[in-house]
């Protein structure tokens, strides 16, 4: 593919060798580890340069979205290769690539495209997600016995490499225990697809494909037919009458399907893996946030671009943006994974963000020759990945990963991984560290609080595995202040990887659990800083939502009055206990608070029921803890004098219970309910308090 037609004006001699000597970077051990910053010289050079061969190379997202998605660019066929790369046809894998949808136009390429397409449509994911989910779940137990056995695992060899060609035998219907075999074919033949492969590279790839055409004609010949599932996707598909055409392009077509569904998805899922483990913030998000999955497999797909570049060439004479003029037949490769790191789309386009709002990536191309299995492989990513960091939290590098020697897919040959050994949690700076794992926190006020020493808003204590975090505002009834909101904040976010920890004890000094918000210090800043309202009721949701979806068991302890965001924090927690002296009430309306859609609201519909919140709400009153419990409130009523210690033993308790399993199940029943954070509470209690004084 690389060599210059005839009529190809070479570039100038400066530039020329410039060329060679980025082009043989990229080529070199370093530049296949990270070729990004060579495709950031070749963007400093402009958005389309001339290479060495006489072929245009853009870097530039709007350039390349314009040559692979515009029909005045045609992929690489039979017809280009046969007037402008002599002998081509000596390696037979190249030849078979010249059959497939892409090495095809119009008129063969949409005929082909048709007839393939519906292995991969929307149906056909919906219908497949199921097994997707189970061969996940089978290749992470591997990976879990593997761990455990200790030392190093190559999560490559273990997972990346085999899932992808697990899912695609699953989805075309191949016999399973071919696998193997069909991972070193397809390994082999994506050397015909690269940029400039050397000769035993050709051969490698010629060898390979002569192979799955001897495999081909006899896992489809009528006497071994057999091992082709009658009843599978491609059994069914090869009995339904396809156009002859078609049917004489199957084997290449279906040995493209393999190759690039395993070869593209298996480095998105191995490389992905590399940079989330580099990014343990972003990691942890996206565990806390499996439902996000979709977002954040786009932006690592933009990262990832397991496809680096595609090569297109013009069928007339044709000016790209810019002004680059190409000439009719002159080859262009369009790079992009440079496209999909251009500053001018993408702000700091090196940095990942799972939150990054999603934007139109070219990592499977665009156009008519838009990937056909891309659906395949985001669903495998967005299963796999939150999965894995769930399960395998501190997973971590145990060595450089390895590259492939293939221009055109980045491939990671190797991930060496293993368990980072656990380390023990300590609170943020904003909590006083404490011995309360035990007493009744109702008993007295921590010592750090004596004297002229601001008393802390939250003290932390532990027991072993249990950690019990305490309101320490008893003269202020546990108000939810600014102060208390930010020290829970920080608190459970720490948590979040806090592994060692298996359960949580939130409970209130004093003589009240919480009375909500600090309605004081609330009509205060509606005065001074409207703003801060805002951002404290959506602080206050924030928090809500870190206890609730905490990976470790919560137990509320709540005793004396639990009132308004008192009774949300309560709710927040997986399980409560309460005394049997405490009373509940949730006074927003009587107090000329609007209650808008928030996570809080949602929690409390969910635990307690939309009838029995409504008449909380509305009328105000209050209810024992007699009526909490009957109404599932709280789950469970104690002696006053045991509430503390009661919870911790239903606490030590639960820490004993399998971690992985504790999680997966509160993640699960979180997702029974819909969730309205974001919504219009933060609105409605800014304009309440900024109207008037909160009675």
């Amino acid at each position: 593919m690389s060599t210059a037609s005839s009529d190809d004006a070479p570039a100038p001699a400066g530039d020329r060798r410039q060329m060679i000597r980025l082009v043989r970077e990229l080529m070199s051990p370093a530049g296949r580890a990270d070729p990004y910053p060579v495709y950031e010289r070749l963007r400093a050079l402009g958005p389309v340069v001339r290479m060495p061969w006489g072929a245009l190379l853009a870097t530039s997202h709007e350039v390349c979205q314009h040559v692979v998605g515009d029909r005045a660019w045609h992929a690489v066929d039979a017809a280009w290769r046969d007037g402008h790369q002599p002998g081509w046809r000596a390696c037979r894998a190249s030849e078979g690539v010249a059959a497939t949808t892409i090495g095809t136009n119009s008129p063969t390429h949409p005929a082909l495209r048709r007839a393939f397409a519906p292995f991969f449509t929307a149906q056909a994911m919906a219908q497949w997600r199921a097994q997707v989910e189970r061969q996940v779940g089978r290749h992470l137990d591997d990976l879990a016995r593997a761990l455990r056995a200790g030392g190093t695992v190559d999560f490559h060899a273990l997972v990346g490499a085999r899932l992808p060609m697990a899912v695609m035998l699953d989805v075309l219907g191949l016999p399973a225990e071919d696998a193997a075999l069909l991972r070193h074919l397809s390994h082999e033949l994506a050397y015909a697809l690269d940029l400039s492969p050397n000769r035993a590279r050709l051969d490698d790839a010629h060898r390979a494909n002569l192979l799955w055409e001897a495999y081909w004609a006899h896992l489809t010949g009528p006497a071994n037919r057999r091992r082709l599932a009658q009843d599978g996707p491609l059994g069914r598909w090869l009995a339904a009458g396809q156009d002859p055409a078609v049917l004489a392009a199957a084997g290449d077509n279906i040995g493209l399907l393999l190759v690039a569904g395993h070869e593209t998805t298996r480095d998105l899922l191995t490389d992905g893996l590399r940079l989330l483990i580099a990014d343990r913030e972003q990691a942890r998000w996206l565990a806390a946030h499996p439902e996000r999955a979709g977002d954040a497999v786009e932006e690592l797909l933009r990262l990832v671009s397991p496809a680096q570049l595609v090569s297109r060439y013009a069928a007339a004479d044709t000016a790209l943006p810019g002004g680059t003029t190409a000439r009719g037949g002159q080859l262009l490769h369009a790079v992009l994974a440079a496209a999909n790191r251009d500053p001018a789309v993408f702000t700091d386009p090196h940095v990942l963000d799972l939150t990054r709002p999603p934007r139109r990536n070219l990592a499977f191309g665009t156009g008519a020759h838009y990937c056909l299995g891309a659906p395949l492989a985001r669903l495998e990513a967005a299963l796999l990945l939150p999965m894995l960091l769930e399960r395998f939290p501190d997973l971590e590098l145990a060595g450089e990963g390895e590259f492939d020697d293939n221009l055109a897919f980045r491939g990671t040959r190797a991930l060496p991984v293993r368990l980072a050994p656990p380390k023990p949690w300590t609170p943020p700076a904003t909590a006083t560290p404490g011995t309360i794992a035990g007493p009744d926190p109702a008993e007295g006020q921590h010592p750090a609080t004596a004297g002229l020493v601001p008393a802390p808003p939250v003290l932390v204590g532990r027991d072993g595995a249990v950690v019990t975090v305490t309101l320490n505002r008893p003269d202020r009834h546990n108000r939810l202040s600014a102060a208390v909101l930010t020290a829970l904040e920080e608190v459970f976010s720490s948590l979040t990887a806090a592994h060692d920890v298996r359960a949580v004890v939130l409970t209130g000094a004093g003589e009240h659990f919480c009375v909500g918000g600090d309605l004081d210090e609330l009509g205060r800043l509606a005065r001074w800083a409207p703003e801060r309202v805002r951002a404290i009721a959506e602080q206050t949701d924030r928090v809500m939502g870190l206890i609730q979806n905490a990976a470790q068991v919560t137990v509320a302890a709540l005793h004396g009055d639990v009132v308004g965001a008192g009774v949300a924090l309560a709710l927040a927690c997986d399980l409560r206990l309460a005394a049997e002296t405490a009373t509940f009430r949730m006074p927003e309306t009587l107090l000329g608070i609007p209650v808008g859609a928030s996570g809080m609201l949602s929690r409390a519909v969910a635990e307690v029921g939309a009838s029995r919140v409504r008449h909380l709400l509305l009328l105000g009153d209050p209810a024992d803890a007699s009526t909490a419990a009957q109404i599932g409130l709280v789950h469970t009523l104690v002696p006053a004098h045991q509430t503390a210690a009661s919870a911790h033993r239903v606490a030590r308790r639960l820490a004993r219970r399998d971690p992985h399993a504790t999680s997966v199940t509160k993640r699960t029943l979180a997702r029974s309910h819909p969730s309205h954070a974001h919504g219009t509470a933060p609105d409605l209690l800014t304009a309440a308090l900024t109207t008037k004084e909160p009675r």
